[in-house]
């Protein structure tokens, strides 16, 4: 008790008494999929987004900018990576730089121009479309399945891009799977009260699953939800990350 005490202390200064009595019941034990946290809790308790910046790694079919300073014809500009992580480049061939940051990636291009063709080449690349940032929407929605993202959604537009809610989706049932620091969460949300300006719009961010309905949410999941003590991550903890 003196551990829960703490961590509702700590993280419940800016919470409302609704979402601090919602993150007690999480720490009460096991839950099912009903139990979720929703509403001001799901809110309250939202990891902060993390950005999208120098620490995106390359995957396949994302489409770089590739700049060779002074070199116009040794640059490219829709170059895309193919399925084994690799760039076609003038002169070097294909270049290996799946899995590195834009940062790393221009490093290696520049050690193989170096190699043989150019002095201390400056390459700069950039990732014009992250296609391996995708979102899952599944569920109660015409068109389920996965989705590249660029930049920035909210809710709204993730089950947009699955062609919106079905005539009797339920809108005040959207589970929104996320996986954190290895394990996978998951909080609830009202689609209906998010569309009328009742409540913000959460951001979605690259790997979640959305799930319109909750029966549909159970489904998919299966098993038990195991309530975390981690108040500040906003999702209980599903099949304990597994």
């Amino acid at each position: 008790m003196r551990m829960k005490r703490q961590i509702l202390g700590h993280y419940g200064k800016g919470m409302k008494g609704g979402a601090v009595a919602a993150a007690a019941m999480l720490l009460a034990g096991c839950s099912t999929v009903e139990d979720a946290p929703r509403g001001e809790a799901a809110y309250a308790l939202m990891p902060a987004p993390a950005a999208v910046g120098r620490d995106y790694v390359i995957s396949p079919d994302d489409v770089l900018r590739v700049q060779v300073y002074h070199e116009p014809d040794l640059s490219l500009e829709d170059a895309r990576v193919s399925a084994a992580g690799m760039v076609r480049m003038p002169l070097v061939g294909d270049v290996s730089i799946g899995g590195l940051t834009a940062g790393e990636a221009s490093d290696v291009i520049a050690g193989r121009l170096g190699e043989r063709y150019l002095v201390s080449p400056q390459v700069t690349v950039f990732v014009k479309q992250a296609v391996g940032r995708r979102i899952t929407v599944d569920g109660e929605v015409r068109e389920p399945g996965l989705f590249p993202i660029e930049g920035r959604i909210g809710l709204i537009q993730a089950v947009a891009l699955a062609h919106g809610p079905t005539r009797l989706a339920s809108l005040g049932q959207v589970v929104v799977v996320r996986t954190v620091e290895g394990q996978r969460q998951a909080a609830t949300f009202d689609l209906g009260a998010i569309r009328k300006g009742e409540a913000p719009d959460p951001e979605i961010l690259p790997g979640d699953l959305v799930i319109v309905g909750l029966s549909r949410a159970k489904a998919i999941l299966g098993g038990a939800l195991i309530a975390i003590p981690a108040v500040a991550t906003g999702f209980i903890a599903i099949d304990g990350g597994n």
